[in-house]
């Protein structure tokens, strides 16, 4: 039940179960390898699935809203391989897939940039628990 509710967290934000797999007894491994599949899935499922939203907003406002200028400065200056391997640090991997596709952020690249974050950020969580824990005894 633990490693559902670790799934569901991660889906949202990878960093979100942490506290809990801390507070878990037993190994932490199963646990990050969890909140890794959850959060590339969480990912492919909103880069993948974010299009609706873009054509709604292109439609409503047009590319050249006040909203599309400002942040298309960020698109143009990390692009999609900084976006991906950044996803997890600036709104989370679900919102930030939304708001790189709206962008207009090539699917594929994303999504595999965004896989190599995630995996990323993850080992880097799983290192700091784990030394962390190592610290307090």
């Amino acid at each position: 039940m633990a490693l559902i509710t670790v799934f569901l967290l991660g889906f949202i934000d990878i960093f979100l179960p942490v506290p809990m797999i801390l507070a878990m007894e037993g190994p932490i491994e199963p646990a990050f390898v969890v909140v890794g599949i959850s959060g590339v899935a969480s990912s492919l499922f909103f880069v993948y699935g974010s299009w609706p939203i873009r054509r709604w907003l292109v439609r409503r406002y047009g590319t050249d809203s006040l909203v599309f200028r400002r942040t298309e400065r960020f698109m143009v200056k990390y692009g999609a391989v900084g976006v991906g391997l950044l996803a997890p640090m600036i709104l989370g991997q679900a919102l930030t897939a939304v708001a790189a596709v709206v962008l207009g952020a090539p699917t594929r690249k994303l999504a595999a940039w965004m896989i190599v974050g995630i995996w990323l950020w993850t080992a880097i969580y799983y290192a700091a628990v784990v030394m962390g824990v190592s610290a307090i005894g």
